[in-house]
């Protein structure tokens, strides 16, 4: 046997070990199209791999030495190629925003209240279209509820244990201080972040034009001006279950919503009570309204991922299938900074999100800029209508995220080598479409009810 044939015969083993690894996570991640088709691909190697045995040798040589050369040189352009450049720009000014024109504070004001009158007659911008989705039953309403009534009562049940937490956000600091040095209060925080349930910790200064300007929903006074001297933000992510996203847009997706709203609601209220017992300030920020600070942008600022197209954060890890989290304080800790890991470059040539969207609100257009920044700017207004419209806040977009596969070995490693290539992620957009399908559909929720 020739020294190209051993090389060419690597060569096909390393294919079949990778197609049988893709096969097995497959089939463990009940996903059927991608199963049918590894495993086919699979099949075809071994089936070339085998009817080559049977050709005269030096053919074999030949044939065996081209594969080698063709895999050995695509290998050698793909970890050679320029790698991802684009980062999240910030171009100009960034202006505080006002949370009472948020879309969730504008649909929280009752119809004919004071209120409601004072704004629509100062905004009046958002009157129509607002009016025209007003129409449409909320989320979690009992007409949504009577089509499932099990998992919309069960998700009710979790928001309404939210909201029983918004008045436990802050308190008194203690009156005796414990000092430790930088590096001890950023490790212990952290520690105690992940002991407490996030799966991935940042911290940044809280840079004040991420704050809201005024408030516009929760317990606290409409239209109060927000002040927050605290100097940091703790911010963090729990992941949300892949088998419940898997469902979008129907009723259990809002259920592990709720589920992931509580569950930071719980890290953060108890984090923020054990910084002020250190004797420092500190504020939790909970889902449920009671945010002071936009959370998106302090999470890439701390290092947690990037700005996608649909509008929301991709982490490394787990895509956008996370809900946030934010502590703010004046405990001294050391920041984190933001990270770049190819998400922009991939986002401006995969568009999955913005062509699955059932609302049609992610765009396919360029960046453009908004209140300082370079980004994809989705359609607010469309989006909350089709949330309306399902009684779900959809998620159809995070589930068919190429970042958004479950976080596991195989996919671990295709996430690392995408944010070293800006050809491997080329390849990537086409073989998630291949495989997992240009229109993913979704599955049977795992919770029996």
């Amino acid at each position: 046997m020739g020294i190209w044939t051993v090389a060419g015969e690597i060569s096909f083993i390393i294919l079949i070990v990778f197609f049988v690894s893709f096969a097995v996570f497959s089939l463990l991640e009940r996903e059927k199209k991608a199963f049918q088709r590894s495993l086919f691909f699979l099949l075809l190697l071994i089936c070339i791999n085998y009817l080559l045995f049977f050709i005269p040798l030096s053919l074999k040589n030949w044939i065996f030495g081209s594969v080698f050369i063709v895999i050995a040189t695509a290998f050698v352009i793909l970890v050679f190629s320029p790698s991802p450049k684009r980062k999240t720009e910030i171009v100009g000014e960034q202006k505080q925003i006002d949370e009472r024109d948020i879309i969730f504070a504008r649909f929280d004001y009752r119809e004919g209240s004071e209120i409601f009158k004072e704004y629509y007659k100062q905004n009046t911008i958002y009157k129509k279209i607002d009016d025209e989705i007003r129409k449409l039953p909320d989320i979690l309403s009992s007409p949504h509820v009577k089509k499932s009534p099990l998992f919309f009562s069960l998700a009710n049940a979790e928001f309404d244990f939210l909201e029983a937490q918004l008045t436990n956000v802050k308190g008194v600091k203690g009156s005796e201080r414990i000092e430790l040095s930088l590096h001890k209060n950023t490790k212990v925080i952290k520690n105690v972040m992940r002991y407490l349930g996030s799966d991935i910790c940042g911290i940044c200064e809280l840079d004040k034009s991420y704050l809201y300007s005024n408030v516009g929903r929760g317990p606290e006074q409409y239209g109060e001006k927000i002040e927050n001297n605290d100097k940091y933000a703790v911010v963090f992510a729990v992941e949300m279950d892949y088998e419940m996203i898997r469902t979008s847009p129907k009723s259990p997706v809002i259920v592990e919503t709720a589920k992931k709203y509580v569950e930071t609601a719980k890290i953060s209220i108890i984090a923020a009570n054990f910084i002020r017992r250190l004797g420092y300030s500190s504020r939790a920020h909970i889902a449920g309204s009671n945010y002071q600070a936009m959370l998106v942008p302090l999470a890439w600022k701390a290092g947690l991922g990037e700005l996608g197209r649909m509008g929301i954060l991709v982490t490394k890890k787990f895509g956008p299938r996370v809900r946030l989290g934010l502590v703010t304080t004046d405990l001294p800790l050391i920041v984190d900074k933001p990270e770049n890991f190819g998400v922009q470059d991939f986002c401006a040539k995969c568009q999955k999100c913005a062509r699955n969207c059932p609302a049609q609100a992610i765009t396919y257009d360029e960046k453009v800029k908004e209140n300082g920044v370079l980004k994809w700017v989705i359609n607010r207004e469309e989006c909350y209508r089709f949330w309306r419209k399902v009684g779900t806040d959809c998620a159809t977009c995070v589930f068919v995220c190429p970042y958004s596969k479950p976080d596991n070995l195989f996919h671990n490693l295709i996430r690392k080598v995408i944010s070293k290539s800006s050809i491997v992620q080329s390849s990537a957009v086409f073989a998630d479409d291949l495989f997992y399908g240009r229109n993913p559909q979704n599955k049977k929720s795992p919770l029996d009810l």
